[in-house]
């Protein structure tokens, strides 16, 4: 018992020398410092402050660890060559700085081409030669469970999380328009123990002071290994509150399904390719399938004849304190009927110690929100809205 505790300790220890953890908080802060320039271009104001995507990527260390729970009862073992193999697809993919690409099905589908090919492969090189014959370890099973657990666990942070605090942003539409839009992008980190076989090609050939476990007839050592999970939807003519959880809930069904037919492969091995093709296509599909309809739809974020719709709401202002939600319509300011952000600010200057708004919500039903107004609060109630004569970002991080 003492020598698992030490190794586990040890384990957590190691998750502090893989890359994969540093380069996707580089790309949270990235991802953060790209938002923050884009909305003070828009709008001359930040909505969220910078660090808001490496908070949630740090925020997510907690639910891996808490995932080792099931990685460690089953006994996942993956060879050191396809850790390395993993991290290296993950790294080449957040070159790009594009968070849909971190998807688990991306990242292990294509693990998966190099776990059946490389091993094939011969080389002079004998670091080289060596992962090669680490990874001509791997079981496929095990990797494609693997896999669909990630993409469980990445449709679940997609339902319940990345409906918040999306990005709104300006841009024309092909007549000139001004339209608005909001962008989600966010990056997760989830480490995870896994047992790491002791091979004549496996850690201890090149570090021997690497501490390991005797575990009946195997050597294994524990690694908290870093996993990076992105997600990215652009959405003109949705709400983010209802498009992103239901897309959540199709990648968690995707992942069940995958995990299903990863499991199959117990009893026949082909099964575990299967699986990471289905895991490829499916979430290509999705994220196809979202962007289409996206397409298809009218924008929802527009100048209207029958009030202004409010394209995002400032973090800790009035408008945020009286429940005024994305999507909903202001029709009435104190009374008095606005139709262009102009009017709006002049019928809010008729009483500057109380604001009351007739509001129709996302349902279609009115609403009254009112509140009195204090020194100090945000001029403009913190309403951020589509109007002429402001600049527009045509390019964005995504």
């Amino acid at each position: 018992m003492e020598s698992w505790v030490f190794e586990l300790l040890k384990g957590v220890g190691r998750l502090f020398i893989h890359p994969v953890l540093y380069v996707t908080l580089a790309v949270a802060v990235v991802l953060g410092y790209f938002r923050v320039k884009r909305e003070r271009y828009d709008f001359l104001i930040r909505i969220e402050y910078g660090l808001t995507e490496f908070q949630k990527a740090c925020k997510s260390l907690l639910i891996g660890i808490a995932l080792s729970v099931f990685t460690i009862g089953i006994g996942v073992i993956l060879p050191f060559g396809t850790i390395v193999l993993l991290g290296l697809f993950t790294i080449l993919f957040t070159l790009f700085i594009k968070p849909r690409l971190l998807s688990s099905a991306y990242i292990f589908g294509f693990a998966f081409l190099g776990v059946i090919l490389l091993p094939n492969i011969e080389t002079s090189i004998s670091l080289l030669q060596s992962l090669f014959v680490s990874i001509a370890g791997t079981d496929l099973s095990t990797l494609a469970l693997l896999m669909g657990m990630l993409i469980v666990v990445e449709g679940l942070l997609v339902w319940k999380q990345a409906s918040f605090q999306t990005s709104p942003m300006l841009h024309k539409s092909k007549r000139g328009l001004p339209v608005g839009s909001h962008v989600v992008q966010r990056v997760w980190i989830l480490p995870l123990f896994l047992f790491v076989p002791v091979t004549s090609g496996g850690i201890t050939t090149y570090f021997d002071w690497w501490p390991v476990l005797q575990v009946g007839e195997h050597t294994l050592t524990i690694w908290l290994v870093p996993f990076a999970v992105g997600f990215y939807q652009h959405l003109r003519a949705s709400l983010p509150k209802v498009t992103i959880p239901i897309l959540g809930k199709q990648l968690f069904f995707l992942g069940l399904l995958v995990f299903l037919i990863s499991a199959s492969s117990l009893l026949w091995a082909t099964s575990a390719i299967i699986a990471a093709i289905v895991a490829i296509f499916g979430r290509g599909w999705l994220q196809y399938r979202t962007r289409i309809q996206e397409d298809r739809q009218r924008p929802l974020f527009v100048q209207r004849d029958d009030g202004l719709v409010i394209l995002g709401v400032i973090p800790d202002s009035p408008a945020e304190k009286m429940n005024l939600q994305i999507g909903e319509i202001i029709t009435k300011v104190n009374n008095i009927p606005v139709k262009t952000v102009p009017q709006f600010y002049e019928a809010l200057q008729k009483n500057r110690a109380f604001c009351k708004l007739h509001v129709v919500d996302i349902n279609g039903e009115i609403r009254f929100a009112q509140s009195a107004l204090y020194e100090g609060d945000h001029h403009e109630l913190g309403l951020l809205f589509i109007q002429e004569g402001r600049k527009w970002k045509r390019a964005e991080v995504s």
